[in-house]
């Protein structure tokens, strides 16, 4: 299996950076350092890579607090 995210609209996936980090492992998605520019829905997609099955959750909002 591999994960991605998509970031607000498809085919916008989350490019893994400095700040950004998809574990391939558990699926998450990490951001460091959230900036405004951050802020949207995040959808994790699933892959099989033997099948190319493909299986996609409900948008995750992310928003900013100011606490």
């Amino acid at each position: 299996l591999t994960f991605s995210w998509i970031f607000n609209e498809y085919p916008s996936f989350v490019k893994q950076d400095s700040r950004r980090f998809v574990s391939q492992e558990t699926g998450n998605l990490y951001i460091a350092k959230v900036e405004p520019s951050d802020v949207g829905n995040y959808t994790c997609v699933v892959t099989n890579t033997v099948t190319k099955t493909r299986v996609q959750g409900p948008p995750t909002p992310l928003i900013l607090r100011n606490d």
